[in-house]
């Protein structure tokens, strides 16, 4: 919720550049008359809108990428501190100068024009280095494509900054942070669409794209497995321990199946409920045991590591292709027969 209202806040700020923008403008290009005086007002408008849009971007991905100095109590004071200076100093540039000051015929650039772009750059350049490093650590490709996107979106403003401070009053600003939110809105509404919401991996109906994308390539020398995983008991978690617990469980087979995946050139995803899904070619995954027995280990492992109040283990079953003709569902119910059997095992041995 406080991403969406941050978004949201973001958006409304923007608006509001965009109008006095578009103001400024028309008054800077003298389609009708407007004293200088008042182009001057909303030109302090318009340049304070930057600060106060790339603070409230800064705290967004901040958000998002849940960082752990958020919650402290010196972490808002301190953050928006280049902010209000920057807004301050914008402000009464009306009567310094010291930002912008202006004629009949424009608008001039002041002496410390420059440092308010710079605290701008701040905040752009701390939610990029924070984004890099979490997708150099991040395992997931789709986890790595968010923070990818929060990447690029710096990009825009950056270069509009850079050419306004070339040719000044180049009416770059507007169209270049439209360009980074639309950009940034049409990704982050791709991956919702193919990443499944607790987890963060890929859903079923990237699955399902996957699967055929692999069985159009597959032949007597680059077949793939399909691997199907399941979680032992699960359903006793859930009554025992409640569903908010469940959850947890889940997130913990994502995060250990992610462990593992990231060693191999494979996809994983979560196929539904307590299953997960994974599918990597014969040639990466040989001897498919050691792979299924890594996946064992790193699940039981996490557990205990976790202190898990119960025991958390996976069955799981597998199938090869070795032919383009295969159907998916063959495919799958294959897999997923030797994924009971090795449940009924397990169950066994409890």
């Amino acid at each position: 919720m406080l991403e969406i209202h941050l978004f949201r806040l973001l958006l409304s700020v923007f608006c509001i550049f965009m109008i006095d923008d578009s103001l400024w403008e028309i008054g800077a290009s003298h389609m009708i008359y407007m004293p200088w005086h008042a182009r001057s007002v909303l030109n302090a408008v318009g340049l304070a809108c930057q600060p106060v849009m790339c603070f409230i971007w800064y705290l967004f991905s901040e958000v998002r990428m849940k960082h752990q100095l958020f919650g402290r109590k010196w972490f808002l004071p301190v953050t928006a501190a280049p902010m209000l200076i920057s807004v301050i100093l914008i402000f009464s540039s009306l009567q310094t100068g010291l930002i912008f000051y202006s004629d009949a015929v424009s608008e001039y650039h002041g002496p410390l024009y420059d440092l308010v772009m710079v605290f701008d750059f701040i905040y752009l350049l701390l939610v990029t280095i924070h984004a890099v490093i979490k997708s150099i650590r991040a395992k997931s490709r789709s986890i790595k494509k968010g923070y990818f996107t929060m990447i690029t979106f710096v990009l825009f403003p950056f270069a509009a900054g850079i050419l306004d401070s070339i040719v000044p009053d180049t009416p770059t600003m507007a169209p270049s942070i439209l360009s980074a939110l639309l950009l940034f809105f049409v990704n982050v509404q791709e991956m919702q669409i193919y990443s499944d919401a607790l987890t963060g991996l890929n859903n079923r109906r990237r699955s399902d794209q996957i699967l055929e994308e692999y069985i159009e390539k597959a032949d007597a020398s680059n077949g793939f497995y399909l691997f199907m995983i399941d979680v032992n008991r699960f359903k006793l978690i859930n009554d025992k321990y409640g569903h908010l617990e469940g959850d947890r469980a889940l997130q913990t087979i994502a995060s250990s199946l992610t462990q593992v995946s990231g060693k191999y050139p494979v996809f994983l995803s979560r196929w539904g409920g307590d299953e997960f899904l994974i599918i990597g070619t014969q040639s990466a995954l040989e001897p498919v045991s050691s792979f299924v027995e890594l996946l064992h280990q790193q699940v039981e492992g996490d557990a205990d590591r976790f202190h898990l109040p119960y025991r958390l283990s996976i069955s799981v079953g597998y199938s090869l292709c070795m032919s383009s003709s295969m159907p998916p569902k063959e495919l799958t119910a294959a897999a997923d027969r030797m994924l009971y059997e090795d449940k009924r095992l397990a169950h066994q041995k409890e």
